[in-house]
């Protein structure tokens, strides 16, 4: 099966979830594929090392203008000027490849395939369900960037011969509102174990982008959350989110607004903090601690998709059991050392990639049906 993922943004950089996604999707592909990454940005010599390393091959924006030369008399009515050039060298590399399949990464991003020959296998990765995400951003007031009722969003999969969800959680959601088989493809990053218990712990991990629901997590957890622990912390906070003035008496607040390596603060952290109450999908600062065994406490909403891998102590969903286990944590090293190997092996026995099997069979089974219809035309 050749399949193409197309993309729109340097994927290979790895700083926002989206990315962090398609990489750990692609390196999964690429074991039963024959995997192409097609990508409408430049990869720069700085992330060279990247292309030469992955098992799959990487086409960026320089091969796709040498392609679009020999087509500058072709042009789309319905295109946009700004996104003709990638469509059409596309839609001509796919031709010249002969791909059974491409793949896409969410809604945003099908106009990339736009043109690609009509037998080919449209497949979408959800990255999230949105409409889940709207639900649950309006209990709280707020609108997310892609707001989507459940009949728009299962509008949007129908057009899609092949839809994979982040999680079984997406996956339930999707099979309510949509025709389009859905297979669940888990969000899974190498395991990388860090963790060392250390004697005097007091050292906390928030990580976070800039965005409302992030901003607010922040700050209801530097307000209502931490001055309710019983001890002195230091909190670590990592990425451009919104970091308010106010100071708990017992919380000294380190901002480290780019760090190049995680794996760094993951060596110098007790436990990792995720109280988000809004949001969908997978929980990328939730997924990232799991993965380098730091014990990371969350609420329900930033264990979506990820329950099965966090030990039940670790969920909280109200400021006083959030601040209690918190602080009963950090007072005992025997428990923290506990969960976090309870982590990392419920992270080592699960079948994360038992999905390519079923998806290959559908796959293919739903090619031969595009190509049969092809040729009864």
């Amino acid at each position: 099966m050749k399949i193409a993922a197309l993309v729109d943004f340097p994927y290979w950089e790895g700083n926002v979830g989206t990315a962090i996604r398609i990489e750990s999707l692609c390196q999964s592909l690429a074991k039963v594929c024959d995997l192409t990454v097609v990508s409408s940005v430049t990869l720069h010599s700085g992330h060279q090392s990247f292309a030469e390393d992955a098992p799959y091959r990487l086409i960026d924006r320089q091969t796709l203008k040498e392609i679009d030369k020999r087509l500058t008399g072709i042009v789309y009515p319905r295109v946009r000027k700004d996104r003709l050039s990638t469509v059409r060298s596309v839609a001509e590399f796919c031709r010249m490849e002969n791909f059974d399949a491409v793949l896409t990464p969410y809604f945003n991003r099908d106009w990339m395939a736009e043109h690609i020959p009509p037998e080919t296998l449209r497949i979408v990765d959800t990255i999230d369900c949105q409409s889940q995400r709207t639900r649950s951003f309006a209990a709280h007031g707020l609108t997310p960037t892609f707001p989507m009722t459940a009949a728009a969003e299962g509008k949007q999969l129908d057009r899609y011969d092949i839809a994979l969800a982040i999680s079984d959680e997406d996956h339930d959601e999707f099979t309510q509102i949509t025709r389009t088989p859905v297979i669940t493809a888990p969000f899974r990053l190498p395991v990388n174990d860090l963790y060392r218990v250390r004697a005097n712990a007091n050292e906390l991990l928030f990580i976070a982008a800039k965005s409302d629901v992030n901003d607010m997590s922040l700050a209801y957890l530097l307000r209502d959350v931490l001055p309710l622990v019983d001890r002195p912390v230091r909190l670590n906070i990592v990425g451009n989110v919104t970091v308010p003035e106010y100071r708990p008496a017992n919380t000294e607040v380190i901002c480290h607004e780019r760090i190049e390596d995680l794996r760094e603060i993951y060596t110098k952290v007790d436990l990792a903090l995720n109280p988000t109450y809004a949001g969908g999908g997978v929980k990328t600062k939730t997924l990232e601690a799991i993965a380098h065994g730091v014990p990371v406490i969350s609420s329900d909403e930033g264990a979506r998709g990820l329950h099965h891998l966090l030990p039940e102590p670790l969920i909280v969903n109200d400021k006083e059991q959030f601040a209690y286990v918190t602080g009963l944590l950090l007072d005992n090293n025997r428990l923290r050392a506990r969960l976090s190997q309870q982590m990392m092996a419920n992270l080592a026995s699960e079948a994360k990639e038992d999905w390519l099997d079923p998806f290959l069979h559908m796959a293919r089974a739903a090619r031969a049906a595009k190509l049969e219809a092809a040729a009864a035309r």
